[in-house]
């Protein structure tokens, strides 16, 4: 069995459910020095998985200290164990020139903006959040669309007249991703429906 490992940028991504890893998945979350508390319901999450879990507080401050923590534990993983396959949870695009390269050498590498995106299926068709923001989008001339991300979250959470919380409109672009109904090059959104 193909051993899976998560690595999580805490100071980037804040909304975790580890209900969705699998049996054969290791996860290490890496928190800033500046983070002082984590959520209860996360902690929670985490001791259930026991020994397949560890925190990483990274050491130091500037703006790309944990990053760089992360590109290098991923190093020192995979040298040891080149079969593993290693997902990094961010937003962070900076990790992509990364991963390709290490794709390229033969790794499996991937960077994913949301745990929905390791299993879309999973996720109930019925959201009706979801539902109206897609038909709406789908009205919406292909180039009158919005083409950065900021300014999709902004239009998705203008639909709703800004009544729904910005997890809702985050989890709502997160399943447009996870879907493959949207996708981002070069920080431009393209829209595959």
């Amino acid at each position: 069995m193909e051993q899976k490992l998560l690595l999580v940028d805490f100071e980037n991504v804040q909304q975790i459910d580890l209900s969705q890893i699998e049996e054969d998945s290791n996860v290490i979350i890496f928190v800033g020095s500046s983070q002082k508390a984590i959520p209860i319901d996360l902690v929670t999450s985490a001791q259930k998985l026991g020994s397949r879990i560890e925190w990483e507080r990274v050491d130091g401050n500037g703006s790309n200290a944990l990053d760089f923590h992360i590109a290098c534990r991923l190093g020192r993983i995979l040298e040891k164990s080149p079969r593993v396959h290693c997902t990094v949870l961010s937003k962070d695009k900076g990790f992509d020139p990364l991963l390709r390269h290490l794709n390229r050498v033969g790794l499996k590498c991937k960077r994913i903006n949301s745990l929905i995106e390791l299993d879309p299926k999973s996720t109930p068709n019925d959201d009706p959040n979801y539902n109206r923001a897609f038909e709406i989008l789908g009205k919406i001339d292909k180039k009158k669309r919005p083409r950065k991300l900021k300014t999709l979250t902004v239009h998705i959470s203008s639909i709703f007249q800004k009544k729904i919380s910005s997890a809702d409109v985050d989890r709502i672009v997160n399943l447009l991703f996870a879907r493959k109904m949207i996708s981002e090059t070069k920080e431009i959104i393209s829209y595959n429906f």
